[in-house]
């Protein structure tokens, strides 16, 4: 997955209480998670997907880490669009270690 093709991250109204912001809100994750996920050091990682176009999992900038669904935006071809998310769980750290290439 090449980050630098999308230009932004589409994010609806935060008064939107069926959009993509207030479901990810929900789950624990704002805005500013998902700026540190996306620029810290995440990977893309293997899941079956019924929602979403990938899955990317990385580390917050506290080192926290984020398992962040997204969708190419219906807007814009080169935007991000956060679908839903949640802590990873260990096995998610393990895929993301090893797409990173740790062991």
């Amino acid at each position: 997955m090449d980050l630098s093709s999308f230009e932004a991250v589409d994010w609806d109204d935060e008064e939107d209480d069926d959009g993509n912001l207030a479901h990810c809100l929900r789950h624990g994750i704002d805005e500013q998670v998902v700026d540190e996920v996306l620029s810290e050091a995440p990977a893309e990682i293997s899941m079956k997907l019924d929602t979403a176009d990938f899955v990317l999992v990385g580390p917050d900038k506290g080192g926290r880490m984020w398992t962040i669904l997204f969708d190419r935006s219906f807007k814009r071809g080169d935007w991000l669009r956060p679908i839903t998310g949640w802590p990873s769980a260990p096995g998610e750290v393990t895929a993301w270690k090893r797409a990173r290439g740790g062991t």
